[in-house]
C-alpha cells in the first residue's frame, strides 16, 4: 500500500462514489488507511449503499468503519445538514425513506438539466448519470458535466455561479427539514450531529429546536472553520450538552472539504458518541 502523508486517526465525515465523492468505498477506505485514519465514518448523502464494501476494506486494513449518512435538508435554515452515526444498513424501513430522498434528488437533477438546456448549456441527463455511476444524484455531478463541457473553469465555479442557490439553474430540494432529519436518525437508532454549522442560517436559533428533538452532536472541527468559529461551536456544544464532532468532508473533487484525516478530532469523541447511542437505546 502506498503511504501518503499521515493525518489524524479519526475522520467522521467522508463521501464515496455512492453519493458525490470521487472514489469507490473500497478505494476511499484504502486512502484513509494510508493517511493514518483508524476510525472513519462513511457518510454518503441519503444512502448507506457503500457501507458494506467500506466495512470489508476496513476489516482487512484494521480500520473501523462507522455506518453513517449525511441527510441534506431544505428549509429556511440554509444548508443545515444532519450526520447520522451508527445507522444500521440492514434497516429496511430506513432504506425506504432514504430511497424516497434519492428519488427526489433524481427528479431535482432532471429539472436542473432542463433549466441548463433552456439557458443554452448543452448538458445531457445521460452524461450526468454516467458521472454519478449509480450514486445518489446531486449538484456535484452537474458541476462535473459543466466542467467537462468547458462552461466553467473549475468545479467550484459551477457552485458559485450557474448552479448556486441564487443561480439561474438552481432548483430547490424536496426533502426533510432539519428537525425531521434529526428525528429520522433518532427513530432508527442513530446518533444525529449537525454538519458544518457554518452553512446554517440563524444557527443559535435553530440549535435549541434540534436539541429538543434529539440532536446529540455538532461538527465543531471542520477544515473551513476559523479558530474563532471553532471556539464558538465548542461553546455552543457546551451550552447545549452536545458532543463536538468533526471530519474532513472529503469528496476527492474540487476544493471542497479537506484530505482524509486532515482535521483533528478529539479521541474521546467516539466514546462520547457511543454513550449517546447507548443512552438513546436505554442501555446501561
Amino acid at each position: 500500500m502506498v503511504r501518503l502523508s499521515v493525518g489524524y486517526p479519526i475522520d467522521l465525515h467522508t463521501h464515496s462514489l455512492r453519493s458525490d465523492g470521487a472514489l469507490t468505498p473500497d478505494d476511499l477506505v484504502r486512502r484513509a488507511a494510508a493517511r493514518g485514519v483508524r476510525v472513519q465514518a462513511l457518510s454518503d448523502h441519503d444512502t448507506l449503499a457503500g457501507v458494506g464494501e467500506a466495512m470489508r476494506a476496513g476489516a482487512e486494513l484494521g480500520l473501523r468503519i462507522i455506518p453513517s449518512t449525511e441527510l441534506n435538508t431544505e428549509s429556511e435554515w440554509g444548508d443545515a445538514h444532519v450526520l447520522g452515526y451508527f445507522i444500521d444498513p440492514a434497516d429496511a424501513a430506513l432504506e425506504e425513506r432514504l430511497r424516497w430522498l434519492r428519488e427526489n434528488r433524481g427528479r431535482r437533477v432532471e429539472l436542473m438539466v432542463a433549466k441548463l438546456n433552456e439557458l443554452g448549456y448543452a448538458i445531457t441527463l445521460d452524461r450526468v448519470l454516467e458521472i454519478a455511476q449509480g450514486g445518489a444524484l446531486g449538484r456535484p455531478h452537474l458541476a462535473q458535466a459543466l466542467l467537462e463541457k468547458g462552461y466553467v473553469r473549475s468545479y467550484d465555479e459551477a457552485f458559485r455561479t450557474i448552479i448556486a442557490k441564487e443561480g439561474p439553474a438552481y432548483v430547490s430540494r424536496v426533502g426533510l427539514t432539519p428537525l425531521e432529519a434529526v428525528e429520522l436518525v433518532r427513530t432508527h437508532g442513530g446518533v444525529p450531529s449537525l454538519a458544518h454549522p457554518g452553512t446554517v442560517e440563524r444557527l443559535e436559533e435553530l440549535i435549541p429546536k434540534l436539541v429538543a428533538v434529539g440532536l446529540a452532536g455538532i461538527e465543531c472541527f471542520y477544515a473551513e472553520h476559523s479558530p474563532s468559529w471553532t471556539a464558538h461551536c465548542l461553546a455552543l456544544a457546551r451550552a447545549h450538552d452536545l458532543v463536538p464532532t468533526g471530519g474532513s468532508d472529503f469528496h476527492g473533487r474540487s476544493e471542497h472539504g479537506a484530505d482524509l484525516g486532515a482535521v483533528f478530532v478529539p479521541p474521546e469523541t467516539i466514546e462520547l458518541l457511543e454513550a449517546r447511542r447507548a443512552r438513546s437505546q436505554g442501555l446501561p
